[in-house]
């Protein structure tokens, strides 16, 4: 199985799984797929499912609702599969021989798998299936959410990810069979026409499957204006007949459709187009432009949107009306980044008329600090002392403190490093 996806205003994932059996049951999902080898295209290759003696079962997704322009990555959850196909397996493994899979938009709306034979398949340029990723599970399996390395550019910049792992305590299969199986398409639109069959003697196995998992990833690029229903199929679709909506000016390289960017530069993609320049998701003007497309100024420019922050302590006096910190997690945050040099840091939010107001941090006799968000008004000043201390630390681990104290006249420097790293110094100079 797979997915079925209706994709559009309303939209499924739809997939289906051959498995062999006793007798053919249907034709393929998709019709018939084009097999190259090599170099040689449309080889001679039996690509039908049903002629070879298989049977499958349907999956759809829950229904994919989207606007304009957004990208729809969401992990749907897990699901069941047919309970006869549940039934008939339990305790027994399935061979999965191949699979299709479709996006659709189903009748009625939002209730997927009904009329299975009125689901109409949603253009590739209505909805574009950037990829997914699908999971068949045994009964021993269960999906778990895990942290993601932040070099693992798989995840596309994502914390987590969902995988599948065998229950634990759960037993294993006694015929060594999987309790799970994954099944992921990186050009997930074009996916549909491309053949997933095995060839003879290859299959996924899994034990007593019971239930199916999807994360999709799509881009809803439909201009409205020419309709976003199963009627509306024929109109702005053909290849020459698909009429984009809006887009940001960084779509296509800069090479924008005559007449479809107001503004734009003059030139690029010269009358009809098939495609749409969102299908990579372009960033615009409003956040991560590139500034070669978002000059900053000019006629019709606008300007990439870079947030910055920038904070430093003040030793006497108070902050300026417009340079409070205003929460305390940016203070304490700061504070943490600025190299006080302590022994310890801790954190406090007060609402006090003997402290200054917003963020300020102070340090005992003992070394330890202690970061205040203060959230009353108050006029309070920071007073004059007659110790400065500070301190940073090399990306190696190793941390440099200073303390000068103008009444004794003395810098103390301090050096440590990581356990097992070697030795420090310390004392007045």
């Amino acid at each position: 199985p797979l997915l079925k996806r209706t994709g559009c205003v309303g939209s499924s994932i739809r997939g289906s799984m051959p498995f062999p059996a006793i007798f053919a049951v249907a034709a393929n999902m998709n019709g018939r797929y084009s097999v190259s080898s090599g170099g040689r295209h449309d080889v001679p290759f039996n690509d039908d499912y049903a002629s070879r003696g298989l049977e499958y079962f349907d999956v759809w997704s829950p229904e994919i609702a989207t606007h304009y322009a957004e990208v729809f990555w969401t992990d749907m959850g897990t699901h069941p599969i047919p309970p006869e196909i549940v039934r008939r397996f339990a305790n027994k493994t399935m061979a999965i021989v191949g699979y299709e899979m479709d996006q659709v938009m189903v009748q009625p709306t939002g209730k997927p798998g009904v009329h299975p034979e009125k689901d109409v398949s949603v253009p590739i340029n209505w909805a574009y299936n950037h990829h997914y990723e699908t999971w068949l599970l045994g009964a021993a399996a269960e999906m778990e959410r895990v942290s993601v390395d932040p070099n693992d550019v798989s995840s596309h910049g994502a914390a987590t990810r969902m995988v599948a792992r065998h229950r634990a305590g759960a037993a294993a299969s006694p015929d060594g069979a999987p309790s799970s199986q994954w099944f992921s398409e990186g050009n997930g639109g074009e996916s549909r026409k491309s053949f997933h069959g095995y060839p003879a003697g290859f299959a996924q196995l899994v034990r007593s499957p019971r239930a199916w998992h999807t994360t999709p990833m799509q881009i809803d690029i439909r201009n409205r204006d020419c309709g976003a229903t199963p009627d509306d199929v024929a109109r702005c679709s053909g290849p020459h007949g698909f009429t984009p909506g809006p887009e940001p000016r960084q779509a296509r390289y800069g090479l924008a459709v005559a007449g479809l960017v107001p503004g734009g530069p003059k030139g690029g993609v010269p009358g009809a187009t098939n495609y749409s320049g969102l299908l990579e998701c372009p960033c615009n003007g409003r956040y991560g432009g590139d500034p070669a497309f978002y000059p900053d100024g000019g006629k019709g420019g606008s300007r990439t949107r870079v947030l910055t922050h920038d904070f430093k302590g003040v030793a006497v006096g108070a902050c300026g009306a417009a340079a409070h910190v205003l929460s305390a997690e940016a203070c304490f945050g700061a504070v943490a980044q600025l190299g006080v040099n302590a022994t310890s840091i801790r954190n406090e939010t007060v609402h006090s008329s003997s402290l200054p107001r917003g963020c300020s941090v102070s340090r005992d006799a003992r070394g330890a600090s202690s970061a205040t968000f203060n959230t009353a008004h108050s006029a309070v000043s920071c007073e004059a002392g007659a110790r400065r201390v500070g301190q940073v630390t090399s990306l190696v681990g190793v941390t440099l403190g200073i303390a000068l104290d103008a009444a004794s006249d003395a810098a103390t420097l301090t050096l440590s490093g990581p356990a097992g790293g070697g030795g420090g110094a310390g004392g007045p100079l």
